[in-house]
């Protein structure tokens, strides 16, 4: 059965940063053919300035260990994406810097079943994401996608609004997007994010508490359990892959046809390694 992971890169066991560094080239480098300056040509990983080790990373994993989805999560008190390479898409206002406002990039994923529709689709990943980051602390998470990605969020039912709405566009393939972390946005999505956090297998320290280090906001409309997906396969099994990611101004963007998509089963005890199961009751703030 696949499982999901998560912690801060130092944290994660050798062999998953080898392979979700191996995943991540296979999808930006090779597939979507971006030119990282970081990226030796002779690389088989893809990492960038941002992967330091207290950067936080959701995994996903395939029944044989290998990766099938990942996700960087990075609070804005410190460097980001959007502050650091695309400051023009944030509009007349300065980037945010709050420990309660996250950025989410390089999600990814590839041949993910979601059982309660049958298609494969990564995008049932996005809510452990989201679920994951509101357990910091964090109330908005924030990013820099191509409009074609924005558009694949808003089908899924994210509530996606643009950072510098009404703004002239610096670069009209790109936007900065902004997700509130609120019930209403988890029952949007079938979800609740109690049900993700019990789901992810955490790395690294952690405290008990009694509650979330800041607790979702209320919005109208029921939870719904989220079910989880039936199967996740690896990279090199199926030709469906869907990635989304801001790009530095002097790489090569994706082609328009690439999207955000990434998902997999509840999380089942991980051998590589020593995780603790995340829950409102055992999280460790980040910032």
């Amino acid at each position: 059965m696949s499982h999901i992971i998560a912690g801060r890169l130092d944290d994660l066991p050798s062999d998953v940063r080898h392979h979700l560094g191996i995943f991540r080239h296979k999808v930006f480098i090779q597939r979507l053919h971006w030119e990282i300056p970081s990226v030796p040509e002779d690389a088989t990983s893809e990492w960038d300035e941002f992967d330091d080790g207290r950067t936080v990373h959701l995994v996903a994993l395939a029944s044989g260990e290998e990766v099938c989805g990942c996700a960087r999560l990075m609070p804005t008190t410190g460097p980001y994406l959007l502050r650091d390479i695309f400051p023009a898409l944030a509009g007349s206002s300065p980037p945010p810097a709050s420990p309660s406002v996250w950025e989410l990039s390089r999600f990814a994923g590839s041949g993910m079943t979601d059982h309660r529709t049958g298609t494969v689709s990564g995008m049932p990943l996005f809510p452990y994401a989201l679920a994951l980051v509101a357990s910091f602390g964090a109330t908005r998470v924030i990013g820099v996608v191509s409009r074609s990605v924005a558009r694949l969020y808003r089908r899924f039912g994210l509530d996606l609004r643009d950072i510098a709405a009404g703004a002239p566009p610096h670069h009209p393939e790109f936007l900065a997007c902004t997700i509130e972390l609120t019930s209403a946005t988890f029952a949007k999505l079938r979800c609740d994010a109690d049900d993700l956090l019990g789901s992810i297998a955490w790395f690294g320290d952690r405290y008990s508490c009694s509650a979330r280090s800041r607790p979702l906001a209320e919005g109208p409309g029921p939870h719904r359990a989220f079910p989880g997906v039936a199967s996740c396969t690896a990279l090199a099994d199926t030709p469906s892959t869907i990635a989304s990611d801001p790009l530095p101004m002097n790489i090569t963007a994706p082609p328009p046809g690439g999207g955000n998509d990434a998902g997999c089963p509840p999380a089942s005890p991980n051998p590589a390694g020593s995780p603790t199961r995340m829950s409102a009751h055992f999280v460790r703030p980040l910032h």
